[in-house]
């Protein structure tokens, strides 16, 4: 049945965007209502100008509120970028003898075990995976009712940078928005874009955002989570040094010619713009693919890297999924497919009732915040919970993720 709207934010470098939508009896998600807003007021994930971050909020929301007809003064937020970072736990108890099998208590005491084993830092936990447990040494999908005298848990823990939140939070609640919870937005697309059956194969994300690309590897769970720091925004800086024009102008004619791969028909004719100095110039298509694939394959290279570094990168049967506004640029999926030698798609939302368009890639992290965020209040769960005030972050895991 369908519940409360939910309101979520996705606060990017390029621009904010405020979604709201609800579950509907059918289990489908139909988006009510979304706003959006330019930001300036970020680099690279990280507020650089606050005044310029609450006002770009504030229009988002005002935006959304109009288009549903809703008073919004609550969301949960999508966290990325710089500040996440990623720790693996191992924790070993005791089992009170061979004659009792392992019950939920033991599986508990493995948990907060893990837990304490994290080291101490200024980070709360946004998330927490379970890798694997072991019954005296022998890997098992879930120790429950086993025997033994001994239980090994392994987590993978996300983490995000209190000040970091808290800041977030802060310029939430200036442009009149608390926030009810924290989510990892690569986490949460794949909710949105990942089959069940394509998490046990092997897969891996790449959210492309537009100045950090988020990568992610699946494998019956998140095994890897990395970040690449460099996104759209660099194909577009790129353009404008080189050709000596405005940034936003170079945006123009990354959005309206850009590609990669190939020399399609009328590659040799060129396309006008004006410089900084304001006199008119021109550039062929071939030469600003040429500009524009140089940095596109700089990021796979580090996906690349990332991959080879992990064990589960080379398990990957069901490929790289692209996702984000930077997966809008053609031909990317075969230029991907060329550097990183797996199948490569872009990721489109399905099940959802919503406006044409909305299941492009540039909103799929903020569609998977939806979703993440009314599966989490379906089990009476919750995310990392945000500050109150004169409170401090509760460093406590919401929630234990396992697909064993």
């Amino acid at each position: 049945m369908s519940g409360s709207p939910i309101v979520v934010l996705d606060i990017g470098t390029a621009k904010v965007l405020c979604v709201v939508g609800e579950q509907q009896p059918d289990d489908k998600l139909k988006i009510l209502g979304m706003g959006s807003s330019p930001c300036r007021g970020l680099r690279r994930s990280s507020i650089i100008d606050m005044p310029k971050v609450v006002d770009s909020i504030a229009a988002a929301v005002t935006e959304a509120g109009r288009s549903t007809g809703l008073k919004i003064t609550g969301a949960y937020m999508g966290m990325a970028g710089e500040s996440v970072s990623v720790h693996t736990s191992h924790s070993t108890v005791a089992i009170s003898g061979t004659s009792t099998p392992i019950d939920d208590n033991d599986m508990q005491r493995g948990l907060v075990a893990t837990e304490q084993a994290m080291p101490a830092g200024n980070a709360i936990v946004l998330h927490r995976f379970i890798q694997s447990y072991a019954v005296d040494g022998e890997y098992v999908q879930n120790p429950l009712w086993l025997h033994g005298n001994k239980l090994e848990i392994e987590t993978l823990s996300i983490l995000a940078a209190r000040q970091s939140c808290t800041t977030l939070q802060r310029a939430a609640e200036e442009a009149g928005v608390e926030i009810a919870g924290f989510i990892h937005e690569t986490v949460a697309a794949a909710s949105a874009l990942i089959s069940p059956d394509e998490r046990e194969m092997g897969v891996a994300l790449l959210d492309i955002g537009a100045g950090t690309s988020d990568l992610a590897i699946f494998h019956g769970q998140l095994r890897h989570l990395a970040e690449i720091p460099f996104g759209g925004d660099d194909l577009t800086k790129d353009l404008s040094v080189v050709l000596s024009t405005s940034p936003r102008e170079a945006e123009q004619l990354k959005q309206l010619h850009g590609y990669v791969c190939g020399r399609p028909e009328g590659a040799d004719q060129n396309i006008a713009f004006k410089t900084t100095a304001g006199r008119p110039h021109s550039i062929s298509h071939h030469q600003l693919k040429e500009i524009i694939e140089a940095r596109q394959q700089e990021i796979f290279e580090f996906v690349r890297q990332e991959l080879e570094r992990n064990r589960y990168g080379k398990k990957l049967a069901a490929g790289l999924i692209l996702t984000g506004g930077g997966a809008m640029l053609e031909n990317i999926a075969q230029l991907g497919e060329e550097v990183l030698g797996v199948p490569v798609r872009l990721g489109s939302v399905q099940e959802m009732l919503a406006a044409p368009g909305m299941e492009d890639p540039q909103y799929a992290a903020a569609i998977g915040l939806i979703r993440f965020a009314l599966d989490e209040e379906a089990h009476e769960a919750a995310m990392a919970p945000a500050p109150q005030s004169g409170k401090k972050f509760l460093d406590k895991l919401a929630r234990i993720f396992s697909f064993m």
